[in-house]
């Protein structure tokens, strides 16, 4: 495997270990405010490229690696990108409620595209707060983007019913199960801090990143058809019924429902793998066949 560091679209090699060229390389850029966003890529450096953005409290190994995302899609003729993003994985984890801005998403996926594919577009893949990121992602950045695919999307609001306050209290408690589970330690609150507290996670860092998105309103109705898009969701996922819903309101928008999936097991299902890398190779071939600007989502690069 082989370690690479890249700052301001330079990139250099920190560590060699075994592997050859068919091994995904681990390398990192400088994001906003140079904390460091660690990312992985595999398959073919001319084939047109997938962004995978992982959800909260997760990290590009357990949402996208050993779940067979990068294989199927490598398989499927594409070159992928796969980042931890701030805070998880490994890349690095600050503390401040400013450091995970959305514009500080947006500047870290940026810099990982800049370093890997300087001036091209790539499609979007993105789970539950992945799917908020690429969403927003499109909307600042169209000429970067040829599709978007969200699965589980946060369609009523990202970390509804989240209390930081509450959050940090219970993380700081003792471990007796009456400290823990105090009566202000809302179901919805209760669950992110289960989530954040998971093994190689900083709860510290990730109620952070909870409650500086959830101060920003989720909009996905807002150009959200302005590339070709993908909505899938579990059909035992509570957030279903508004993926469903709001594909239908969106021109050309398709949707896939995942029956006896919830929001925990969607992201491992086979079919939804498998049709995420039919809609981008569906999406390719549609710009191949009229590569002209009126047949393609706006769009710059391969």
């Amino acid at each position: 495997m082989t370690v690479i560091e890249a700052n301001g679209g330079r990139i250099r090699t920190v560590a060699v270990g075994a592997g050859g060229d068919s091994q995904p390389e681990v390398r990192s850029v400088s994001g906003a405010g140079g904390v460091r966003i660690a990312y992985e890529t595999a398959g073919a450096a001319d084939a047109p490229t997938v962004l995978l953005v992982h959800g909260f409290a997760s990290d590009r190994r357990s949402n996208w690696i050993r779940t067979r995302w990068v294989s199927t899609l490598v398989d499927a003729g594409f070159r992928v990108i796969a980042p931890d993003l701030r805070g998880h994985g490994e890349s690095a984890r600050p503390r401040s409620l400013a450091a995970y801005a959305l514009p500080a998403f947006r500047d870290d996926l940026t810099a990982v595209l800049d370093a890997e594919a300087p001036g091209e577009s790539v499609h979007l893949i993105g789970y539950s707060l992945g799917a908020r990121l690429v969403h927003d992602y499109a909307q600042t950045h169209p000429e970067r983007v040829r599709s978007v695919t969200m699965g589980g999307p946060p369609v009523d609001g990202s970390f509804a019913g989240f209390d930081l306050t509450a959050a940090r209290a219970a993380t700081r408690a003792t471990a007796r199960a009456d400290d823990r589970e105090g009566a202000t330690l809302n179901a919805e609150t209760a669950r992110y801090v289960g989530m954040a507290s998971s093994a190689g996670n900083d709860p510290e860092a990730l109620l952070r990143l909870a409650e500086a998105v959830r101060r920003r309103a989720f909009r996905p109705r807002a150009g959200a058809a302005a590339h070709p898009l993908f909505i899938v969701a579990g059909e035992d996922d509570p957030v279903h019924e508004g993926s469903r819903m709001l594909a239908q309101e969106l021109p050309g928008a398709r949707f896939l429902g995942l029956p006896g999936r919830d929001h925990v097991s969607a992201v491992t299902s086979r079919v939804f793998r498998t049709a995420a890398a039919a809609f981008v190779t569906d999406v390719e071939e549609a710009r191949r066949s009229d590569p002209s600007p009126a047949g393609r989502p706006p769009a710059s690069g391969r």
